[in-house]
């Protein structure tokens, strides 16, 4: 919803938008989050990465867009492979919305048994 904010654009799709802010802001990644339909991973040298979600049963948002920012971010900084940048996000956005309000942080040991179980 905010990217559509940002660019007073309610018709286009997503990709088209990210895409167009990603390069005006000359950013070489970026990612869209789209709730239970996954996440969009911006990488100006691939393209558009589409990754599914990982978990439909939603308890509460709030805050799951700052996990996914706060584990995907050193990712990035670190060179991850776009795949495993998305994957990891949505591992850890399936956890957080499990949580009512900002209760208690997504744990690092649950996202490692939650990515060993979606990697079984």
């Amino acid at each position: 919803m905010e990217l559509r904010l940002a660019t007073h654009d309610n018709l286009s799709p997503l990709n088209v938008l990210l895409n167009k802010v990603a390069k005006s802001l000359h950013c070489h990644h970026a990612v869209v989050t789209q709730g239970h339909r996954g996440s969009l991973v911006y990488h100006d040298k691939n393209g558009i990465l589409e990754v599914p979600a990982f978990s439909r049963e939603v308890v509460d948002r709030v805050g799951a867009g700052d996990a996914f920012l706060s584990v995907t971010s050193p990712c990035v900084a670190s060179g991850f492979p776009d795949e495993l940048i998305g994957f990891i996000g949505n591992a850890v956005g399936a956890l957080a919305i499990r949580i009512i309000g900002n209760r208690t942080p997504v744990e690092p040991l649950s996202l490692y048994k939650y990515i060993r179980t979606l990697l079984k």
